[in-house]
């Protein structure tokens, strides 16, 4: 096993008993230091079984599974799960406990002192995005489902874990709740370069948040194992192209974030400024709208020179709301908040929610083309490829374009 690969699944299979067919059935699969495998198929394929494995929280039948070249096999099973970090779609949080000790939970197992578990928790919370002050002596039914979803995440940091599990750990949250925690999370993850394997049913979700994803079939047989470029433009066959479903074109928009492509920049008038300020701006800035921060940068609300009566004495209230999104979420994500934003753009902001830039329709078709080119580039040496074997297979000579041979 090479240095850059922290998981190894040789041949593995689960057979329970009393059943014929196998569960799993020789699974194998090499997991990279930092990346995030998504395993992803249907109802009852062994994709969560399969993950189970690597933390023994399920014994595999047969084959071996070596974590940082260690065979799982062979460690204490309760020292292997305080190693890895694990998120469940039901959180799993401890209800008579408070956040902060769900959160310390693990690390008092390890002997940490309290001074240590303390300034941990505290560090994590605010990682999540959870203040500590407000959050840390709260129940879990005094959490959203969101904000829970939230601490189980920051649990499963907690002892700094090289490895993560995450078995469909946004799928209990509303659709816009679950698009802010995966952006967070990938934000998370850009810092932490933890190494995950996550267990999803959603493509569209697998699209997202893979490095590499694994489409599987029954008993866990892998179908294809890619990046998520390389299966939406080239599925290894049916099964997969069925699951991958229509829209494969758009579906490619998950393949790119906000923070990847060039913004528009708007002009910005503090929401104290005076209508004949605001005019002014408009007119020299030769734009319909400006946009109203507050005095953080956060932005407030789009105004327009109709939007404006002289009567008035500061912008408080005044204008369009504005849609925002943030850099992690992808040009899908940024496409539908666009659909539904009266102004037809989105404003980028930051992690703390201060104004980054505007990206319009006109952003993201330039970006459409961009992906469109590039992915023609990159086919081109495959179709060429292919060709020629197709000519070489049928006896004829392939040249050049030329004339050469």
């Amino acid at each position: 096993m090479t240095d850059d690969v922290m998981i190894d699944l040789q041949q593995v299979s689960k057979i329970y008993r009393g059943q014929r067919v196998p569960a799993v059935e020789n699974v194998s699969m090499t997991i990279r230091r930092g990346e995030i495998v998504v395993l992803v198929g249907p109802s009852g394929c062994g994709k969560t079984t399969t993950m189970k494995m690597i933390n023994r929280l399920i014994e595999p039948s047969s084959g071996r599974i070596l974590l940082d070249g260690s065979d799982v096999a062979t460690l204490d099973a309760n020292a292997l799960r305080r190693r890895i970090g694990y998120v469940i779609q039901q959180v799993g949080l401890f209800p008579h406990m408070t956040v902060a000790t769900n959160v310390g939970l693990v690390p008092k197992m390890l002997g940490w002192d309290r001074r240590r578990i303390d300034e941990r928790v505290d560090e994590l919370l605010h990682l999540v995005g959870l203040d500590p002050g407000q959050f840390r002596n709260r129940l879990p039914r005094q959490l959203s489902g969101g904000q829970q979803q939230r601490v189980g995440v920051a649990r499963a940091l907690a002892a700094d874990p090289p490895v993560m599990l995450m078995d469909e750990p946004f799928g209990a949250t509303d659709p816009l709740t679950r698009d802010r925690l995966q952006n967070e999370f990938l934000r998370l993850q850009e810092k932490l370069r933890k190494t995950i394997v996550f267990v999803t049913h959603d493509f569209d979700e697998a699209i997202k948040m893979g490095t590499r994803i694994a489409v599987l079939g029954e008993r866990s047989r892998i179908r294809q194992f890619d990046t998520p470029e390389r299966l939406l433009a080239n599925p290894a066959d049916s099964t997969v192209a069925r699951f991958i479903g229509a829209g494969a074109s758009l579906k490619q928009l998950n393949l790119r974030r906000v923070a990847a492509i060039d913004w528009t920049e708007v002009p910005l008038v503090r929401v104290d400024e005076s209508p004949t300020q605001v005019l002014r701006r408009l007119d020299e800035a030769k734009q319909s709208a400006v946009l109203t921060v507050d005095g953080e940068g956060r932005p407030l609300r789009w105004v327009t020179a109709r939007a404006l009566e002289p009567s008035q004495v500061t912008l408080d209230g005044v204008g369009d709301p504005v849609t925002v999104v943030d850099p992690q979420a992808t040009l899908r994500d940024a496409l539908d908040a666009m659909l539904a934003a009266s102004s037809g753009s989105a404003v980028v902001v930051d992690d703390r929610g201060r104004y980054r830039g505007v990206l319009t329709i006109d952003d993201l078709m330039r970006a459409i083309h961009e992906m469109r080119t590039s992915q023609r580039e990159s086919d081109r040496p495959v179709a060429e490829a292919t060709h020629q074997r197709s000519a070489a297979s049928n006896g004829a000579v392939v040249s050049d374009g030329r004339g050469r041979r």
